[in-house]
């Protein structure tokens, strides 16, 4: 049976629209090294916003997208990145059994889309969550790797996370900086989060991320978005691969032919 039963699917949404709330604060927030417990305000005329004015969703709805003391615009970002996080969180809750495994790919989405957005606007990965989003993940999996006897799983998984993370740092010293140590930094999440599940899921993950990259690149060129020294973050593509890899693992075992 599955982590989340009917019961549990509205709980979930809401847990995942506060989440989102969380991951804005984090793409306002860590790029300036600012902290995370004081009280949101409004960034035009900096008035704390009320505890209504900060409910997901339904509080940009209720103020009609506007401050309610300045009347400035509120940026559509803020509602859009909580959607899209709640959404997100669903995949991991209907898609895996077991409170360990789950909670790992809740964080990792959690914190992949604030790396995601951050790394979009300002081309960093910052320590201040690379290092927080490895250091939770090892905990959970080693939960569940005791928790169910699948030592040898974390063995592969940590095996998988420096084995993805020196690959990451040959590209690195190869394109000359091209690829940046931020990127080097979250492929030890991922290596340890997709290595957990399979060699196979490793393997898919930087697939998903390469070819997204390829083919954002090349119709960027082809629409005229960029050149060939334009700077693309790469992180956005490593987390995208990352998410998608329960449904893409499948076809990465049948196009290389790898055994279950």
């Amino acid at each position: 049976m599955h982590l989340a039963p009917s019961n549990l699917i509205g709980t979930w949404i809401a847990l995942g629209l506060a989440f989102g709330s969380f991951v804005t604060v984090l793409v306002a927030r860590v790029p300036g090294r600012q902290g995370l417990v004081s009280f949101s305000q409004c960034p035009t005329c900096n008035h704390p916003l009320a505890a209504k004015d900060n409910i997901p969703v339904i509080g940009f709805l209720i103020l009609r997208g506007k401050c309610r003391y300045c009347k400035a615009k509120i940026s559509l970002r803020y509602p859009l990145i909580e959607l899209i996080t709640a959404i997100c969180v669903m995949m991991p809750v209907l898609k895996f059994d077991g409170w360990w495994i789950v909670l790992a790919w809740v964080t990792f989405i959690v914190l992949g889309i604030a790396l995601a957005v951050i790394d979009f606007e300002h081309h960093r990965l910052p320590d201040r969550l690379t290092v927080p989003l490895f250091l939770i993940s090892l905990f959970l999996l080693a939960g569940d790797a005791i928790a169910n006897h699948h030592l040898h799983r974390l063995k592969i998984a940590l095996i998988s996370a420096i084995a993805l993370s020196f690959f990451y740092l040959f590209v690195n010293v190869a394109s000359r900086g091209g690829m940046g140590m931020g990127d080097v930094k979250l492929a030890l999440s991922i290596g340890l989060l997709t290595g957990y599940a399979s060699m196979a899921a490793v393997l898919a993950a930087s697939f998903g991320a390469f070819l997204l990259g390829s083919v954002v690149g090349i119709a960027m060129l082809f629409l005229g978005g960029a050149t060939r020294k334009t700077a693309v973050p790469f992180g956005p593509f490593m987390i995208i691969g990352t998410f998608l890899t329960p449904w893409t693992t499948q076809y990465v075992v049948s196009i290389l032919n790898l055994g279950h």
